[in-house]
């Protein structure tokens, strides 16, 4: 059942993928909305398949239910005024919350570590370092949501490689976890890229959707093996 759903998850992201470079009417939205919540059905049926970590796939759960209402808040983000939408704001208020269920989840599964904090900060730095020195880079007045959002990744991609170095489970699955999260972490520096760069090229949001989408599949997929 659950090799059923990836198939439909990879199929609708097939679609999605192609009306994002070509779009037509709200079929973007609609597939969008689709393949985020297939990624979400593979979590539910992982479980009932795995059914030993209730408390890891809650807080997975609930990560990847937040990423969902982020998807479903950017769908409505136009990127086009000289300012950031209540939409946007929503969107990453949405995938912030994610992030601090995905962190619970990898330190349920292993540890918390000081110096995660410190990786997570370097992380942040660099990421806003590079988004800072490109050229027609605009913010919209959004970049205090920024800061915070670029720390709130950085920590969950902290977590993933401490869970990785530390956790008490098969190394294969959790370098799958940790792969999953930074896969997120670049789907967002492209995503930035996309919304904040002036004439950003069309591939650059397809790009964006396809490392996004593969990273949730493979957090998603971490609950049927862990």
């Amino acid at each position: 059942m659950i090799y059923i759903l990836v198939v439909l998850m990879l199929i609708a992201l097939s679609v999605l993928l192609y009306f994002t470079y070509k779009p037509y009417k709200n079929f973007r939205g609609v597939f969008k909305t689709l393949t985020s919540i297939l990624f979400v059905s593979i979590a539910l049926v992982g479980y009932i398949l795995n059914n030993s970590n209730f408390t890891y796939f809650l807080l997975m759960l609930l990560g990847l239910i937040f990423s969902l209402f982020g998807d479903v808040s950017l769908i409505f983000e136009k990127g086009e005024s000289s300012s950031m939408s209540k939409a946007f704001i929503y969107g990453v208020l949405s995938f912030s919350l994610a992030h601090i269920f995905f962190s619970a989840g990898f330190i349920y599964l292993s540890s918390f570590k000081l110096y995660t904090i410190g990786i997570a900060c370097l992380l942040s730095f660099i990421t806003l370092l590079i988004l800072k020195s490109i050229k027609n880079v605009n913010f919209k007045g959004s970049f205090a949501y920024i800061v915070f959002y670029a720390f709130v990744i950085s920590f969950m991609f902290s977590q993933s490689i401490n869970l990785y170095f530390t956790g008490h489970f098969n190394n294969f699955y959790t370098l799958w976890i940790t792969i999953g999260a930074l896969l997120f972490v670049l789907s967002d520096l492209i995503l930035a890229f996309n919304y904040f760069y002036k004439n950003c090229p069309k591939f650059v949001g397809v790009l964006n959707l396809l490392v996004y989408y593969i990273a949730q599949l493979l957090l998603a997929l971490s609950i049927a093996y862990i």
